[in-house]
């Protein structure tokens, strides 16, 4: 681990590797609501008897399992499974998702990853901290985040581990299985229809509550509507646009370099200033063989200022950077840019840029902040840009919602712009911005943003991603309200959770 993270951990990870989509994906299924008799709009309902679960979580990638892993170090877990929980997951096994598919290095510690194991209550977590798979990822503990595709496996066997003790404890693990829709009745409950990825054949679960974990995802069609220095982006760029996440995936700078194939000296712009952004013009810069580059080959346009992390005033001071207020140091740790600074390659490319401390930039990329309203500038450009990159951020994956009567519920973060899904206590918001009942959310698009006891610089806004928050008080927040639906339901109706386990 650098020296200046050694400080601050554990609460190193505040941000997703590279800001990135896990793609652990429960699956919402976009079939027509009224194409068969189990539809929310069929007056059909679950047979007499069935078990209410206190909770459905639908996606078993690192986000929905992160709430697992809370629960576990609080010593909460096994209560919870007890209690019915329910975990949805398309793959053959929960906890890795799509995250070792990615070329890059996290923004996440090697020491950050491991805590999630690390003196864990439970023995069978525990022991896993000298499992191969954490060995590996311990030898990155000096070394600039970890490679995402040797997390994979790491998490996957915490979701091995994971999945055999909510199963030991009552609850269910459900791999294989795709979430279609749910519906709340009139009564609270949520109706939630999956299906066997096998064989198609469905099945209806009730619950008193729903949690979204099917993480984000970059859609083709927000491109359309998207403006850009002032003009439609894909009026402009054509087919020279990719998504980031067709970059910094496994072969993705092959797919780059097939794309200018016939450029001598390219020049590549990168629309954005997330994580995301500058993991993708990193990725390029260091690409074996290098791309024929030549200066300024990679123009980052971006338009609000990027900002490094340091761990304390005194750490950022010490190193020449003076550019933050008041505002912008979290009152809880001290941290300066805790949630909105750039962190390990992409905070060190930064730095480098900046020429902050005697370092000296690389020539191939340039860095250009652009004017909110019309820039001409960003638009000549991307008028000469042989290949244009966009870094906008994910989409949650949506599931189809339905109420008592059959009408599908609008969320918030279907809305235009970027809106996020949940509020601070991971309640799933509407289109009105009204808390949806018993409807929870977690993950990369949820647009999570820490406050109060959890910490963050003031002058933050966006949204804040990251395991080590999942993993601890952002999952906390969604367990606590899991155990408090099952514990006010029991005092209503002690003998109804037993009645309904034996009828089961």
């Amino acid at each position: 681990m650098p020296d200046y993270m050694r400080r601050w951990f554990p609460q190193a990870g505040l941000l997703s590797p590279a800001g990135l989509e896990f793609h652990s994906i429960a699956g919402a299924s976009f079939r027509p609501a009224n194409d068969d008799p189990l539809s929310p709009t069929s007056s059909a309902t679950a047979p007499a008897g069935q078990r209410i679960h206190t909770a459905i979580i639908i996606g078993g990638g690192p986000a929905g399992t992160a709430l697992l892993i809370a629960a576990s170090k609080q010593k909460k877990l096994c209560e919870l499974a007890r209690a019915g929980l329910v975990m949805v997951e398309r793959e053959a096994a929960i906890g890795g998702g799509r995250l070792g598919q990615y070329a890059i290095t996290s923004d996440t510690t090697a020491a950050t990853f491991l805590s999630a194991v690390k003196d864990n209550p439970y023995p069978e977590l525990a022991a896993l901290i000298d499992h191969p798979t954490a060995r590996q990822i311990a030898h990155h503990d000096d070394t600039m985040g970890v490679p995402l595709a040797q997390v994979g496996p790491f998490l996957r066997e915490c979701g091995q581990r994971l999945h055999r003790i909510v199963e030991d404890h009552g609850g269910d693990v459900l791999t294989g299985h795709e979430a279609i829709d749910a519906r709340q009745r009139s009564d609270g409950l949520w109706c939630v229809r999956l299906r066997r990825v096998a064989d198609g054949s469905e099945r209806t679960l009730l619950s008193r509550s729903v949690v979204i974990a099917t993480g984000g995802h970059q859609p083709l069609e927000r491109l359309t509507h998207e403006r850009f220095a002032g003009d439609q982006l894909m009026a402009r760029a054509g087919n020279r646009l990719m998504q980031s996440d067709e970059v910094i995936e496994l072969g993705g700078v092959e797919r780059v370099r097939e794309r200018l194939r016939d450029c001598r000296s390219p020049r590549i712009a990168v629309l954005g200033g997330s994580t995301s952004a500058m993991s993708a013009a990193n990725l390029l810069l260091r690409a074996t063989p290098a791309l024929p580059l030549a200066d300024n080959g990679i123009t980052l346009l971006h338009r609000r200022p990027l900002r490094p992390f340091y761990p304390s005033v005194e750490a950022a001071h010490a190193d020449g950077f003076t550019d933050f207020t008041h505002s912008d140091i979290c009152p809880v740790s001290g941290f300066v840019y805790r949630l909105g600074g750039l962190r390990l390659e992409s905070r060190e490319l930064l730095l480098r840029m900046m020429g902050i401390n005697g370092r000296q930039p690389d020539s191939r990329l340039h860095l250009y902040k652009m004017n909110n309203a019309h820039d001409p500038g960003a638009l000549d450009i991307l008028d000469q840009a042989d290949l244009i990159i966009t870094a906008f951020g994910y989409r949650p994956h949506a599931l189809p919602l339905f109420c008592p009567l059959g009408s599908a519920i609008e969320l918030a973060a279907q809305g235009p712009g970027r809106p996020a899904m949940v509020n601070r206590q991971c309640q799933v918001l509407d289109s009105t911005g009204q808390s949806i009942h018993n409807l929870f959310g977690i993950g990369l698009a949820a647009g999570f943003v820490p406050s109060g006891a959890l910490g963050g610089e003031p002058s933050f806004s966006g949204q804040a991603n990251g395991l080590w928050l999942w993993q601890n008080d952002v999952g906390m927040i969604i367990v606590d309200s899991l155990m408090r639906l099952s514990t006010s339901h029991l005092e209503s109706n002690p003998l109804s959770h037993q009645h309904a386990i034996e009828a089961s």
